[in-house]
């Protein structure tokens, strides 16, 4: 296969793509870029693997009708918040302050929180209770922006985040480097409210003009059996997870513990597929996306150029999905597209170190 090199001109700055960290996600500036070469004038982008929204604000940005769908919890919550954004800062903190009397009416009723070791540690007593208290509180009420906010300030070693010191994207603790009896005020309790202001302030820096009479919608929906009730899409554009090069469950697990999900390993078995059951899940998904597009459709894949096995044999990932794509989608285009180190939000993984654009449009 003949690749072509990405021609990507830097990103406009967009503070919700930095919402809350997320391993895998794709560029904001190659998503833009996509959207503008290969997508129809008008209509829908969806996104099957949805992830962390980037194909869906870029399409909202761009004035496209957005559809996502993910399994992962934290990714759904994610894409809704980016979806969903207040109309500005003031009216965001305005609503923020009415949520703050409803968590000190939780923090009242809710002495004591059941919280596992293993969570536990990160924090500081106090700060965690505050954190359940917002997350429940949220949560309940479907502030699905807020929310990522709050998860994108959950841990780090910085001052605005909650945690003790620790990693931002997959959570370990620092404690070696960071020993409680050099830096005793990176232990100390931590409130929520002002890191949670201070967060929203940041994100509405460098906001997008965007057109809230578009609609966006995010399923929690598995992308082999998700329908479409009356439309038809134009476009799909999406990076289906593939060979476990990437543990989204594993690496988002705190995240997801406060989301109620407390089995990461049991997620990690779904939304990050071995060999053998992605090449079976992305059969369904070339034949199911075929009755979602119109004739002459475009779906778009970004996936690793990893080498693996398949009927036996060694290929590329990128081959083997061609040719699983044949019965219902030709071809026609393609690129190639390194990942610099500085992108990765696990830094140091090795396995995937180039991906590959494959542009298909439907027979």
């Amino acid at each position: 296969m003949d690749f072509k090199s990405i021609e990507v001109i830097g990103k406009s700055p967009n503070s919700l793509d930095s919402l809350a960290p997320y391993v895998g996600k794709m560029r904001p500036e190659l998503v833009d870029w996509l959207i503008k070469k290969f997508a129809y004038p008008q209509g829908t982008i969806y996104d099957p693997f949805s992830g962390s929204g980037t194909v869906l604000l870029e399409g909202w940005k761009n004035g496209y009708h957005v559809i996502g769908s993910d399994l992962n919890e934290y990714a759904i919550v994610l894409s809704k918040g980016k979806m969903n954004p207040y109309i500005n800062e003031q009216v965001a903190l305005e609503k923020l302050a009415i949520y703050k009397t409803r968590v000190n009416r939780w923090l009242l009723r809710n002495r004591e929180v059941q919280v596992p070791q293993w969570v536990s540690q990160f924090y500081h007593p106090d700060t965690l209770r505050e954190v359940c208290a917002w997350t429940r509180v949220l949560r309940y009420n479907k502030e699905w922006f807020f929310l990522s906010c709050l998860l994108g300030i959950l841990h780090h070693q910085r001052p605005g985040f909650l945690s003790y010191p620790s990693s931002h994207g997959a959570p370990y603790l620092r404690t070696n480097k960071y020993p409680k009896e050099d830096y005793p005020d990176m232990y100390e309790y931590r409130e929520v409210f002002p890191r949670l202001e201070a967060k929203i302030a940041r994100v509405y820096k460098k906001i997008p003009r965007l057109d809230y009479s578009i609609e966006r919608e995010v399923y929690k929906k598995d992308a082999t059996k998700m329908k479409m009730i009356g439309k038809l899409v134009e476009t799909i554009i999406t990076s289906p997870p593939y060979m476990k090069s990437l543990t989204y469950a594993r690496d988002n697990r705190l995240r997801l513990w406060f989301l109620g999900i407390e089995d990461w390993q049991k997620l990690d078995q779904s939304i990050s597929p071995d060999r053998n059951y992605f090449f079976e899940e992305m059969k369904c998904c070339f034949k199911n996306w075929y009755k979602m597009q119109p004739p002459e459709g475009i779906c778009v894949l970004v996936v690793g150029n990893l080498e693996t096995k398949y009927k036996g044999e060694k290929h590329k990932i990128p081959d083997v999905l061609v040719e699983i794509a044949r019965p219902y989608y030709c071809l026609f285009d393609s690129y190639i597209d390194p990942i610099p180190e500085k992108r990765k939000v696990v830094k140091g993984n090795t396995k995937v170190k180039q991906e590959v654009v494959l542009v298909f449009r439907r027979r």
